[in-house]
């Protein structure tokens, strides 16, 4: 392979491709400069104090065999690309008439020669695959490039979080973790130990200040509108009619869900942050009773720890709750996915990195991984290998003869003016031989 190819292979990148030499007048030059050294030989033999002398008919007969040197060159290039001064002489014009040819003379040699399976494959045996890929993962930048199909395919995952099957998985596994639980009085010494260690304390703020969000929701205000409807209509069902009248009043019914739920939120958030608060005190204390008489086996307390397992497990049944958090797990994860900067790319790139450089490090790892690149490489390329002839072909059929003429003759045009001087000079040297040969055994 030539340095340039070597070149593209290691460093990975394709140079731009070359422009055609500038265009050369070398043969012309040489042809007007022995015809017209030939012309004034003649002249200076015929007429001047030069006219007769006997050195001049031997330039003169350099000249002129440089002349004949240079016209057959000029008929022989010019004969490669068209017909010279447009006369259909055989033989003539032969790049554009055995077009075909020299076409499936190129896809041969190229496919067959050059880029053969055994000139690429005796290549891929002095590259290291491994120490490429470690090469190429040391720019950050291409880290983050080789991240984001893995980001793609994870957005694809993520979407089957909202998916019945998933759903249901979930649902059932937590079901069977809740019915799993211990509710007897192990379940109770667990308990007393959290809250020796202070946990429920942590655990308590956690759940007042999600109490206290969801008290200030507007579709708590509408839930509460709803359940004092019903409980007027229950009464008035029982026969009152006092109560039912105060409760139906759109303006106490605002009042009364406006007072609780500020009162609710605004209670809920102190009692998070306060860890002395009342409210706070009372629910662990409670918790504590409870846990003391679970693990002293107490039946009622059995029986209630049971019962709210059992109500617990029930309730997932219909699964809102579980859909609807995978439905906000999914849509974080694609909030995450999305920004290339973020954690989860960060995480992504970091473990695609130390993975793949962890993997390649080791001796043996990297050796059977150049080997499966290798090998994968040469079946592709054996199963495959018409296609550099197919491409070759088609790049060079979908090129007019005209373009493709212009194409060849700009790359190798400056080499052939210089065979066209060649011509001239060595011809012209020739025709200087014979003549002094002759002048002197004359």
């Amino acid at each position: 392979m030539s340095e340039r190819g070597e070149a593209v292979a290691e460093t990975g990148e394709r140079r731009p491709r070359s422009a055609p030499p500038p265009r050369s007048h070398v043969g012309t030059i040489s042809l007007l400069a022995a015809v017209g050294g030939a012309v004034a030989s003649h002249v200076a033999y015929a007429f001047g104090p030069l006219a007769g002398a006997p050195w001049l008919s031997v330039v003169a007969a350099g000249f002129e065999a440089g002349t004949v040197g240079a016209l057959a060159d000029w008929f022989a290039v010019t004969a490669l690309f068209r017909h010279p001064l447009g006369i259909p002489i055989p033989h003539t014009a032969i790049i554009p008439t055995r077009r075909a040819k020299i076409v499936e003379g190129i896809v041969t040699m190229v496919e067959e020669d050059w880029l053969s399976p055994e000139v690429i494959g005796a290549r891929l045996e002095r590259v290291t695959p491994s120490a490429l890929i470690r090469d190429w993962l040391a720019d950050p930048e291409r880290v983050r490039r080789l991240g984001g199909p893995v980001r793609g395919l994870l957005r694809r995952v993520a979407r089957l979080l909202t998916e019945d099957e998933i759903v249901g998985l979930v649902q059932r596994t937590i079901q069977r973790h809740l019915q799993d639980l211990p509710a007897g009085r192990t379940a109770g010494e667990w308990l007393a130990r959290a809250l020796r260690g202070g946990r429920a304390d942590g655990a308590f703020a956690s759940a007042a200040a999600s109490l206290a969000q969801l008290a200030a929701r507007p579709r708590t205000a509408a839930e509460l509108h709803w359940w004092l409807d019903r409980s007027a209509r229950a009464l008035r069902a029982r026969g009152r009619r006092f109560m039912p009248l105060v409760l139906r009043n759109r303006l106490v019914q605002r009042k009364i869900v406006e007072a609780a739920c500020e009162y609710a939120a605004s209670e809920l958030a102190t009692a998070a942050r306060d860890p002395e608060h009342p409210l706070r005190r009372l629910a662990v204390d409670a918790t504590a009773r409870f846990a003391t008489r679970l693990a002293a086996g107490d039946p009622e307390t059995l029986a209630l720890a049971e019962r709210v397992r059992t109500s617990i497990v029930e309730s997932l049944e219909s699964g809102p709750l579980v859909r609807d958090a995978l439905a906000r797990l999914r849509s974080r994860l694609e909030e995450e996915l999305d920004d290339p900067r973020g954690p989860v790319a960060d995480l992504i790139d970091r473990r695609l990195h130390a993975g793949i450089v962890e993997l390649l490090a080791d001796r043996e790892r990297s050796a059977a991984f150049d080997r499966w690149v290798r090998t994968t490489a040469d079946d592709l390329l054996r199963r495959y290998h018409h296609q550099i002839g197919v491409t070759v072909r088609e790049n060079l059929e979908a090129l007019e003869t005209g373009a493709l003429v212009a194409r060849i003759e700009d790359r190798v045009g400056a080499d052939l003016q210089f065979i066209r001087l060649n011509g001239a000079v060595v011809g012209g040297l020739v025709g200087l031989g014979i003549a002094l040969i002759r002048w002197m055994l004359a």
